[in-house]
């Protein structure tokens, strides 16, 4: 993919292209897709006061962006495209084949609405992909479509799977091209490795970096860049707390790159890294330059998330970026079948390996067990108004917890908040900032407030955990003490894996159940589930798992070593 948009333009002709539309779309009401660095190249080389916009909309624009400045234009949230009731979505991305036949088929599918490409590629043979989506095409069974009571539809649907099945072909057919240079190489010379993230809690790949650090085979760095979003006020998106995370590394002794440049605000291409293998942790809010597709010709591309899988949303495990990594290690096999069911490419590229975050119970169970327990640690989750996932209750468990543990000052407690929780608070109206500020404050007297990356120590001398988040459920279960699990009604299904742990925990739906179960547990000590728990993790076998090492035994068998 090449990110030259003047040489691309050239490419595909666009100036023909161009003047067609703005005689096409006069007087049409326009919402311009894809608000990125191709969008704001147009703008900046081409005319757009030609075209009707009345606003630019975006993934990553929530409700809190609506009628803010993005380029001149107004922010519309993709969720209320449909209010603004426009003629023409402008879909402004290069590659825009799977977000057309998706627009078209199923999120704004018999609505009226035309979904057109902004800069529209016209020969098919410019990009290797388009090659693969044809190879795809051309294995359809067109009698489904043929036999469809709306073929225009089906076909459609079609062409869009096609074309996300062309990234896995992509990322397949580089990793085999990489997999073969890096064989000869790694006969000669260490293999480059680089682990990427925003967030150092994020961070959940130390085994593995650690056990490259003692491998003649590996030379580990980690890359700290940013998120791809278009709100300054994001968590990670400002140069404080990049500098943060960046001391975090460095304090640590990790070898740390920046994959971002402060002075001439843009995403620096991995490529200036000349990584072997590169590790990601986010599937979403990459940079395209980032991106595992950008990557795939000159870098192994590895997937760890930065979480222990636990929703049985495709959020997980079915996204474009899920289809562009050559490798996805997961934890176990029961999430392999459920993820590969659901997968475009039948979970091909899955690796059951373990997580690295769970390696810290495999490599110090004894030290665990023997430890002193005494924290209760409150981590309340971020996902306030988020359909994908809705885990957080903090609307009415957040104020109760507080004044909870401040009248019972005989716990030890952590205040373990999600990473961008205070800022969800704000952005969502739930507190002013004055009043977040404050709420942390308060908890910093009554206990601890922890947010840095490395919390482990804390779960070793913890004797319960109260929480609403996901990765934590299965974290905590491997300290083999008692969980409170603040239950929102509006949460999405955990993956089967998931579901088997959280059975094992003290549920509470509301205030009233909270309050119980706080009393019992915490307060008079009674973990009356507690034989049931060691039971479903002695079964399920997380414990027994040493990821990190299994991660790098499979590189190495692909690199026939």
């Amino acid at each position: 993919m090449t990110t030259d948009f003047s040489e691309y333009l050239k490419q595909i002709n666009f100036l023909p292209y161009y003047k067609k539309l703005v005689k096409d779309l006069k007087g049409k009401k326009i919402i311009v897709y894809a608000a990125g660095s191709f969008f704001r190249y147009i703008c900046e080389n081409f005319d757009m006061s030609m075209f009707n916009i009345i606003g630019v909309s975006d993934a990553k624009f929530g409700i809190e962006d609506e009628g803010k400045d993005f380029n001149g234009f107004r922010i519309i949230p993709k969720n209320k495209i449909l209010d603004y009731k426009p003629d023409v979505i402008l879909v402004a991305m290069q590659n825009y084949y799977s977000l057309l036949f998706d627009f078209e088929t199923n999120v704004f599918y018999n609505t009226g609405i035309s979904i057109v490409p902004l800069a529209k590629r016209i020969g098919i043979s410019e990009c290797k992909r388009d090659l693969k989506m044809l190879t795809q095409i051309f294995k359809t069974d067109w009698s489904k479509i043929l036999n469809s009571k709306n073929k225009k539809n089906e076909l459609k649907k079609v062409l869009w799977e096609s074309c996300r099945k062309s990234f896995y072909e992509t990322a397949k057919s580089d990793g085999e091209r990489v997999l073969k240079r890096l064989r000869e190489k790694a006969k000669k010379e260490k293999l480059k490795v680089v682990f990427t993230l925003h967030q150092a809690p994020r961070w959940k790949c130390e085994t593995i970096y650690r056990l490259m650090e003692k491998d003649e085979l590996f030379d580990p760095y980690v890359i700290v860049t940013i998120p791809y979003v278009a709100n300054p006020e994001y968590p990670s998106m400002k140069r404080e707390h990049f500098d943060e995370t960046v001391e975090f590394f460095e304090k640590r002794n990790y070898r740390v790159l920046k994959g971002y440049d402060w002075e001439k605000k843009r995403y620096i291409s991995f490529k200036k890294f000349k990584p072997d293998i590169i590790f990601y942790q986010h599937p979403w809010n990459v940079a395209e330059k980032q991106s595992p597709l950008a990557n795939s010709k000159n870098s192994l591309t590895c997937y760890v998330p930065y979480f222990v899988a636990n929703a049985g949303s495709d959020i997980e495990y079915n996204l474009d970026f899920h289809l562009q990594v050559f490798k996805h290690y997961i934890l176990n096999d029961k999430i392999k079948d459920f993820y590969a069911q659901r997968m475009l490419n039948g979970g091909a590229n899955l690796v059951v390996a373990g997580h690295p975050q769970l390696d810290y119970f495999y490599l110090n169970r004894e030290e665990i067990d023997n430890a002193e327990k005494k924290y209760v640690i409150y981590a309340p989750h971020w996902s306030i108004n988020v359909p994908v996932e809705n885990y957080a209750t903090f609307r009415w468990s957040g104020m109760f917890m507080l004044e909870y543990a401040k009248a019972h000052p005989e716990v030890q407690w952590v205040f373990k908040p999600h990473p961008i929780l205070k800022y969800r608070l704000i952005d969502q109206n739930v507190m002013t900032p004055e009043e977040a500020e404050k709420y942390w404050s308060e908890w910093s007297s009554a206990g601890v407030t922890y947010e840095d990356g490395d919390y482990m120590d804390f779960f070793k001398h913890a004797r319960a955990m109260v929480t609403d988040c996901g990765s934590f459920l299965t974290e905590f279960f491997l300290t083999k003490q008692p969980l409170i699990h603040m239950v929102s009604d509006c949460a999405i299904p955990y993956n089967p894996s998931a579901a088997d742990i959280v059975k094992n925990y003290y549920k509470a739906h509301n205030v009233e159940e909270l309050k119980q179960q706080l009393d019992t547990v915490i307060i008079n000590r009674d973990d009356y589930m507690k034989s049931q728990r060691l039971c479903a993790l002695e079964e399920m076998k997380l414990a027994q798992c040493y990821a990190a090492k299994n991660i790098i035994d499979d590189l190495k068998s692909e690199l026939g070593i």
